[in-house]
């Protein structure tokens, strides 16, 4: 079966009903348990004019899902998440939900937002050290690019040690690097309101100690 001739993405609109369920299957097998929030906090999020949840659905089934974090007046979007199902992995999928995604972070203009990805670096050695090198590739090949210096810190109080992370950026309009001011405001919005946590929070001060303006991307 052709996945790209096959699969339709649609933004999913409540949490009740089969396709959340479906989604959350994926997301519960798939997303660490480090890195996962509850069922619950998922479930409240669709309602938030924050969010956009989309799924990749064929023949009415959820192979793939992305929740994409659009505050208003921030000027970015963050991917919180994106799973594909077991399997249906290494079929183009995950890419084209990707590209679908990322489309849908425009203002209300239409001007396209740059898009964060929290991602657990390959930096440090890992019992999936091997898994880190092929996502980081494979965001890499979609545009993605690495906000260089920054040691990110997930605030999310998950099970298990803390990661190390990086961030990376998909915005055709940085080439230069990102201006402190603003990797500042999105670590606020992101600790704030994808976390629950207070904007000054100290960790952000740490994260930003000693990055040069504007803040480079590799």
């Amino acid at each position: 079966m052709s996945m790209s001739m096959s699969m339709k993405v649609e933004q999913l609109e409540s949490s009740a009903g089969e396709s959340f369920a479906q989604l959350y299957a994926i997301y519960a097998a798939s997303i660490a348990a480090r890195e996962q929030k509850d069922e619950r906090w998922i479930a409240a999020m669709i309602g938030s004019p924050a969010y956009r949840f989309f799924v990749s659905k064929a023949n009415g089934v959820v192979r793939g899902f992305s929740i994409l974090f659009l505050p208003a007046d921030e000027g970015f979007a963050l991917l919180e998440y994106m799973a594909v199902a077991t399997g249906e992995r290494n079929h183009g999928l995950g890419a084209q939900l990707f590209r679908r995604t990322v489309e849908r972070a425009v203002t209300p203009a239409g001007r396209a937002l740059p898009v964060v990805l929290e991602i657990d670096s390959d930096r440090e050695a890992s019992n999936d050290h091997a898994i880190r090198t092929r996502r980081e590739g494979f965001y890499r090949r979609l545009g993605c690019r690495r906000i260089a210096g920054l040691r990110y810190l997930m605030p999310l109080a998950g099970e298990g040690p803390r990661p190390e992370m990086d961030l990376f950026v998909h915005t055709p309009e940085a080439a230069g690097g990102i201006a402190r001011a603003d990797l500042r405001r999105w670590l606020e919005s992101i600790y704030r309101d994808v976390y629950r946590c207070r904007k000054d929070d100290p960790r952000i001060a740490q994260m930003l100690a000693g990055l040069p303006d504007p803040v480079p991307l590799d």
